[in-house]
């Protein structure tokens, strides 16, 4: 009787085993398919956003024409006729899809800091060359 108990335990625990593998094979495979069909997915995700867009896309800059002869309006708050700058406090400069702020810029001639003074409404026309920003025209407000 008692080996045919232990026979039993034996049968019982065995069963248990292969149960055990079995969900842990079934388990690995369904993980494994999971992470496949992932990674297929976002495989396609990039070429999915090229076809149809994406609200991340940057949109095109206005063209030239629009905004090559905008004036910018600003405030002087400094004159360095030695090394040709101007201080600043300018609105937002579409051109350069730049903030207002402060800030200093070079004068293309050293003339256009002639009769400026701090505290002066004006408004100006921005470039940029040799990567720095550049005033090439400028008028004083009344």
């Amino acid at each position: 009787m008692k080996a045919s108990r232990q026979s039993a335990q034996k049968k019982a625990m065995k069963a248990h085993m292969q149960s055990a593998s079995t969900r842990t094979t079934s388990l690995a495979r369904a993980s494994l398919g999971s992470a496949l069909a992932m990674g297929l997915l976002v495989m396609a995700l990039p070429a999915t956003a090229d076809h149809h867009g994406s609200a991340h896309e940057q949109q095109p800059a206005a063209s030239t024409k629009e905004v090559v002869d905008e004036f910018v309006d600003a405030e002087v708050r400094k004159i360095d006729k030695d090394s040709g700058r101007l201080t600043l406090k300018h609105e937002a400069i579409r051109k350069f899809d730049m903030a207002g702020m402060t800030m200093a810029f070079r004068v293309a001639e050293p003339s256009m800091l002639d009769g400026l003074a701090v505290g002066d409404r004006v408004r100006f026309m921005p470039d940029k060359r040799n990567g720095q920003f550049v005033i090439v025209h400028i008028e004083k407000l009344n």
